[in-house]
């Protein structure tokens, strides 16, 4: 249970850092969204797209907090998948901060 609970912290985490580093690639015109919902709802509202990305953070805060990860394979498995997809996407990102400097 515990390395789930860490993992459910890292996307937090991630998701968070991805939430500034896309707003500021997009701002700056370095980067497109990539994902096409995403991309929909922020060409929407760029408070939107935030409170959407808080909002999913907070959520996993929350199954932290009262203690309600799910433990199901299912939900381990697709911990996972979305744990490595945020770090390549975290790396992709660091790919083009680099770029700039």
């Amino acid at each position: 249970m515990k390395h789930l609970v860490l993992l459910f912290y890292y996307l937090c985490l991630l998701n968070l850092v991805d939430a500034a580093l896309t707003v500021a690639g997009i701002e700056s015109s370095l980067i497109t969204e990539a994902n096409p919902l995403m991309e929909r709802i922020y060409s929407i509202d760029l408070k939107l797209f935030i409170t959407l990305k808080l909002c999913l953070s907070l959520t996993l805060l929350l199954f932290i907090l009262y203690k309600k990860v799910p433990q199901s394979k299912l939900v381990k498995g697709i911990t996972l998948f979305a744990a490595a997809s945020y770090t390549t996407v975290i790396c992709m990102h660091g790919y083009w901060l680099v770029q700039i400097v």
